[in-house]
């Protein structure tokens, strides 16, 4: 492909590492298991370890190459930084410490690869490197779903038909599919390639079966429609319907909670969200247990070891995280690191909300969207304390680009400032005369 270069390619191989959560197919599909309850198999556990190591000494070079440049803005990351800080830390109360460590340094490597991609390449390279990892895994997941349904086809009772692919089970599937078609939008210039590749991602995310994903996917149609509409006004009214949007978005969840139980057959779901409110109960019992540190990152769901042995016999299946991302990092790292995280999501919204007032959409539409997609993803999954999921590393790496479009803008600014006073101080011909 013309322009794209080695480091690229490399980049997209991460990504696209991330996004199966280093379940390759053949190779290392040892989170697949999840589904099937199957041991793993030598291949399985070794191939895991062998190619976590191989994509930590790809990050660790790139690192290296541009180690100044990373530095110098590390500083800016400010709470997504103390959220590191603070999963290393974990170690030293964390229930199971080796455990903690050893998967706590990838995590914090995965952050600094997200930092690197801000970094290093501009926001619209950033996305075409986004577009070949997701072009590469939606043909990855035909293939499998074609060609070897045992791998490519979702393994839970009920859902045999549905489609998996190179991912580690349905819902994961339709989750990237998503967050591909959200590339594309953010992207998007009228083309075969781009059209193509989004009609794709939909089909994909359609033969996952997961009805959450439909349900997100049209969010981000209605999200890039309104921008699209606030590209086309002015400042004043840009402001209008970014508050009349906050309040017709509170009144449509006061009444989809109203009518949950009215909806939720529409989508599959039952009224426990398919067992999860029996989790988020159990959950929250072990949380006011260590309400301000938590129990470790990584550290609590370990099947029938530790404390999440009670989870299990309570709800008498065995629970991998805890269904909810934000009652997630409550568990694992406290109200601390719950205080971090929101901390971090509301300074990206206040630095990026100067851009959109502007009305310079088109180069905040793509943090929109990955902070939205955080937001609503994270209510029934946990996507973002993953060592080796791709979420964390989109925030990290939207955090970055936020800050970065802020330090444009105040030097822009700053220029136009400059330039005004030089006219200003400059004498005049007639006054010279």
């Amino acid at each position: 492909m013309r322009g794209v270069s080695l480091e690229d390619l490399g980049c997209a191989a991460i990504l696209a590492f991330f996004a199966m959560q280093g379940a390759i197919p053949f190779i290392a599909p040892n989170q697949a298991l999840e589904s099937t309850h199957t041991p793993a198999s030598a291949l399985t556990f070794y191939g895991g370890i062998i190619s976590q190591l191989i994509v930590d000494g790809a990050i660790a070079f790139f690192l290296l190459r541009h180690a100044q440049r990373i530095l110098r803005w590390l500083g800016a990351m400010q709470w997504a930084l103390a959220l590191v800080v603070l999963v290393m830390a974990s170690t030293i109360w964390s229930q199971f410490p080796l455990f903690t460590i050893r998967h706590s340094l990838p995590f914090g490597l995965a952050g600094l690869f997200g930092l690197y991609l801000a970094v290093r390449f501009p926001v619209r390279r950033q996305l075409s490197i986004f577009w070949m990892a997701m072009v590469a895994l939606a043909i990855g997941t035909v293939v499998l779903a074609v060609c070897f349904p045992k791998l490519g086809l979702d393994a839970s009772p009920g859902h045999h038909h549905d489609w998996q692919g190179v991912f580690t089970q349905k819902n994961a599937c339709g989750r990237m599919m998503v967050l591909a078609t959200a590339v594309v939008l953010a992207r998007w210039r009228i083309s075969l390639l781009n059209i193509g590749s989004f009609l794709a991602f939909l089909f994909v995310m359609f033969m996952s079966g997961s009805r959450g994903a439909w349900v997100i996917e049209a969010v981000i149609l209605a999200l890039c429609a309104l921008l699209a509409v606030a590209k086309r006004l002015n400042d004043r009214s840009r402001v209008v319907l970014a508050v009349a949007t906050i309040c017709q978005v509170a009144i449509l969840a006061s009444a989809i909670w109203h009518y949950l139980p009215l909806l939720l057959p529409m989508i599959g779901r039952d009224a426990t969200f398919s067992g999860r409110t029996e989790i988020w109960k159990q959950v929250w019992r072990f949380i006011v247990e260590r309400p301000v540190l938590g129990w470790g990152y990584a550290a609590f769901w370990r099947g029938i070891e530790g404390e999440s042995f009670k989870v299990v016999a309570a709800v008498r299946f065995i629970v991998f995280h805890a269904h909810n991302g934000f009652l997630e990092i409550w568990l694992e790292l406290g109200f601390l690191g719950l205080a971090l995280f929101a901390l971090s999501y509301a300074r990206a919204w206040r630095k990026l909300w100067p851009v959109l007032r502007s009305g310079d959409i088109d180069r905040g539409i793509w943090m929109v969207f990955v902070l939205v997609l955080i937001a609503l993803y994270d209510l029934d999954e946990n996507t973002l304390l993953i060592y080796n999921g791709l979420f964390w590393v989109v925030y990290v790496a939207t955090l970055a680009n936020i800050e970065l479009l802020a330090v444009e803008d105040r030097f822009v600014r700053g220029c136009g400032k400059a330039l005004f006073a030089a006219r200003e101080t400059r004498p005049s011909k007639q006054a010279h005369a």
